[in-house]
């Protein structure tokens, strides 16, 4: 597989997962941003919270800002994690590799980008914000279920899968974050919003029978070994697929991205709640996200870059090339 379309389905794959993080998101915090909507600065206080774990503190409008922060977050054109910014890039990335994708495939794309286009997403959201957000997240569930069911299990698909985990677990350690960077104690819908953006309620039930507090939200959803949307279970599928590309063993590796994701999983797979807690939450969520940014370029060296390019990059940091190529 040419080494430019595995980056186009990574890409792909990454930012439809964030538009369906991001519709998540804010279905559930404006639906709790009700309670506060009488009050501007208790409905600054919440709403901070979740901009700074998603990097978008300075995203909002000039007036009413708060009231209007979930129209933001979908249709700004300036803010490059907006849902309308990555159904467009998602877009871009799959037509330059067409024909690597199933018809079913493209054309669910191409209709969600033609609806959001044409305007009709917004004529829709201003009939009910909700009604817009299950559109996004349907359409989500969608595309990943043709792409498992349309596509070849091969390269292609391995770089599919390696985008939607990586850009799972970032999201899903930016959830419980929120939890963290509130001024007061998580309260109980504090903690079920977190969950439900996760699309772990029902799930977190079944295993700690209501017991809802801060310790078992964020050991469930960083451990797991079952649930697909935790830490623990994204981080074992991505060293699944690294692997699979490779050809070595499991428990060994031949690159820099391989190696990393192995140490990471070990990490996961032996810290528990009394480590995290003596660490501190934060720091070890903040630990985790600068590890999945070094992991998703070092995939990016491993299978793009030519070894000469590699050498030019020279002093950039990891960090800084890979937002680099988040916003090609």
């Amino acid at each position: 597989m040419l080494s430019r379309v595995a980056d186009n389905l990574y890409w792909m794959s990454r930012y439809i997962e964030r538009a369906d993080g991001m519709a998540r998101m804010i279905q559930v915090h404006q639906n709790q941003a009700l309670e506060y909507v009488q009050n501007d600065q208790q409905l600054k206080e919440f709403w901070q919270p979740v901009l700074q774990s998603i990097c978008a503190e300075q995203v909002h409008p000039e007036s009413d800002a708060f009231q209007k922060i979930g129209k933001v977050l979908i249709f700004s054109e300036s803010y490059p994690n907006s849902i309308i910014s990555c159904l467009f890039l998602a877009r871009e990335n799959a037509r330059m590799v067409r024909d690597q994708l199933s018809e079913e495939l493209w054309l669910e794309l191409n209709n969600i980008y033609l609806f959001f286009r044409n305007g009709d997403a917004l004529d829709l959201f201003n009939q009910g914000s909700d009604l817009l957000l299950d559109r996004i997240t349907r359409f989500s569930l969608v595309f990943q279920g043709l792409a498992d069911a349309t596509v070849p299990h091969s390269e292609g698909w391995r770089f599919l899968s390696l985008g939607k985990y990586l850009e799972r677990a970032d999201q899903t350690s930016r959830m419980i974050d929120t939890l963290n960077l509130r001024i007061k104690e998580p309260t109980r819908a504090d903690l079920m919003s977190v969950l439900r953006c996760c699309i772990a309620l029902s799930a977190f039930r079944q295993q700690f029978r209501g017991n809802l507090s801060l310790q078992n939200v964020a050991s469930f959803l960083l451990f797991s070994e079952d649930f697909p949307r935790s830490i623990r279970f994204c981080i074992r599928t991505i060293d699944h697929s690294l692997h699979t590309l490779s050809g070595v063993p499991t428990g060994t590796f031949s690159n820099e991205a391989e190696r990393l994701t192995g140490s990471t999983l070990a990490m996961v797979n032996f810290t528990d709640w009394n480590q995290v807690q003596s660490k501190g939450l934060h720091e070890t969520l903040d630990e985790l996200q600068t590890t999945l940014i070094e992991i998703g370029q070092r995939i990016f060296e491993t299978y793009v870059l030519l070894p000469s390019e590699i050498k030019s990059l020279g002093e950039r940091s990891s960090a800084n090339f890979t937002q680099a190529q988040q916003q090609q």
